[in-house]
């Protein structure tokens, strides 16, 4: 069950890929989806060698000790996703969206961590999987702002 699991989220992730990078703003949306992913798989290297959690199933389990699967391709999605939902929002609704929408993350893991074996939290919280992909969105929603700013200045 945990490979067909895999193989869906796989799937689903990668047929998201050319509706989520629309030509309008797709270097900004670039952008998000390569420096999470880049940020999230350090982060996630710590957490585990730090034993709070651990992906007893995994894509390449024999070269990486975490899931590249969720690493590089899902939350990367959902971080474009909330970028884009958040495009135009003010502080405040960032800062409450980002917590909504990783509250329902949270939810989604917590069930999949009882139900399966993909995912085990040792000393792993729903609060720590909301704090930390919050911290998430709202860390690429900083190198989105920087990006627009930095796009801003150098274009005149």
């Amino acid at each position: 069950m945990e490979r067909l699991v895999l193989r869906l989220l796989l799937v689903i992730g990668l047929a998201c890929l050319p509706f989520t990078f629309r030509k309008k703003h797709v270097k900004e949306w670039g952008i998000v989806f390569f420096a999470t992913a880049s940020v999230v798989t350090i982060l996630a290297q710590i957490v585990v060698k730090g034993k709070k959690l651990k992906y007893t199933i995994r894509p390449l389990p024999r070269y990486f000790d975490t899931n590249i699967l969720y690493e590089h391709l899902i939350l990367p999605l959902f971080c474009v996703w909330f970028n884009q939902i958040t495009y135009h929002a003010k502080l405040w609704s960032i800062l409450g969206q980002s917590l909504l929408y990783s509250s329902l993350h949270t939810l989604f893991e917590y069930r999949l961590e009882k139900k399966t074996d993909l995912v085990k939290w040792n000393r792993w919280t729903w609060f720590h999987n909301v704090a930390s992909i919050a911290s998430v969105f709202i860390g690429s929603r900083g190198v989105l702002g920087l990006f627009k700013w930095l796009s801003r200045r150098y274009d005149h």
